[in-house]
């Protein structure tokens, strides 16, 4: 890494590209990149077409602020986490090593907005320019690979027509089931928090359906989120839907396992079907509303650009607010002592909610 950030020859330097004049933002409207109008909005992101094979032996330099990271075909090649100003030189020689597209964007991005006149972002050439070498690199916009936005509209329209298969299922086998108003309204009756063994058959069907929403929220903030998801687009693209899915059913699985564990260990196996069945339908809620929200944001462009950019503090609410209900249900209807209780609540639930909370955030 060290190599990468080599500083350019002292010398003179001309400058052959200037950067402002050629940024690119995602447009979530129309699911491609368009040029940047400068706009009271401070923008987070910005993009640059670049042809590397035009700039062999160029120096890209930009003045680098607090918090600034770029990202070189969607790798991330510098990041600042120091206060001052500090002029950047990259050989493009060096940066564009073991790259061999014709074409690469170039991404600048601050979470706290760039400061797009003060970056000053140019490629400059050693010495004179002569008039041959500025014919050859007249300004232009170059192909830019797109995301296909069909893929997101596919897994979109899976998962609404599988939950809803398995809503109906589970209405023809389990016509008593409690119903979702009565969930919504925290109406716990028996039937809802003891389940006949580890788990019932009305919860295996939900935890499949809390699975499906879920991945489709993961795969929507890896593939289709807000701007800055955009920036490692090369490196989720490869993540499929099938494997975020696998991946749910795999937590849930072993989410209940340990569940298991820490009742036999705990003594407490008479909590452990009401906490499975009030954690199973708490995230049935939490997921069929937010299954309600993605199909929202497939129709307005504004509510998906919403989602994208706090799809970060939607996932804690998502995994807090279900948690938080689960531990006043399990305090109300354990009738344990108060710190024999806390003990079990922080193993077999806060414990898996930190770790959840970290690895998704």
């Amino acid at each position: 890494m060290g190599m990468l950030f080599a500083v350019a020859e002292a010398m003179a330097s001309v400058p052959v590209a200037n950067l402002n004049e050629g940024w690119l933002v995602f447009d979530n409207s129309y699911k491609s990149f368009v040029p940047y109008i400068p706009s009271q909005e401070v923008p987070k992101v910005l993009y640059y077409s670049l042809k590397p094979s035009k700039f062999q032996g160029d120096t890209l330099q930009f003045v680098s602020h607090k918090g600034i990271c770029m990202y070189f075909n969607y790798r991330l090649v510098y990041q600042n986490t120091n206060q001052g100003e500090t002029l950047i030189k990259i050989p493009i020689s060096k940066l564009s090593t073991g790259i061999t597209s014709d074409s690469v964007i170039l991404a600048f991005y601050n979470p706290d907005g760039l400061r797009v006149n003060a970056l000053k972002a140019q490629v400059v050439t050693p010495g004179k320019i002569t008039a041959k070498r500025l014919s050859s690199i007249p300004f232009d916009f170059l192909p830019v690979k797109l995301r296909k936005g069909g893929v997101w509209d596919n897994v979109l329209l899976f998962s609404v027509l599988s939950v809803l298969l398995l809503l109906i299922i589970s209405k023809v086998i389990f016509p008593d089931d409690v119903s979702f108003l009565q969930l919504v309204g925290m109406n716990y009756s028996s039937k809802t928090t003891i389940a006949s063994g580890f788990l019932s058959g009305i919860l295996v069907i939900k935890i499949f359906i809390n699975s499906i929403c879920i991945s489709t929220f993961i795969y929507f903030m890896l593939h289709g989120g807000g701007m800055e998801n955009h920036l490692i687009q090369g490196e989720t693209s490869s993540i499929s839907y099938w494997y975020i899915l696998f991946w749910a059913i795999f937590v849930h699985i072993l989410k209940f396992t340990y569940n298991y564990l820490c009742a036999n260990f705990s003594h407490t196996t008479h909590l452990l079907q009401i906490q499975n069945g009030m954690f199973v339908n708490l995230f049935y809620i939490a997921n069929l509303f937010l299954l309600t929200v993605l199909i929202a944001s497939n129709l307005s462009p504004s509510i998906s650009k919403w989602l994208g950019n706090q799809s970060g503090q939607i996932i804690v609410f998502y995994l807090v607010i279900p948690v938080f209900f689960l531990v006043l249900n399990i305090i109300k209807q354990s009738g344990l002592r108060n710190v024999y209780l806390f003990s079990y609540i922080c193993t077999a639930e806060i414990l898996p909610l930190l770790v959840a909370l970290k690895f998704l955030t």
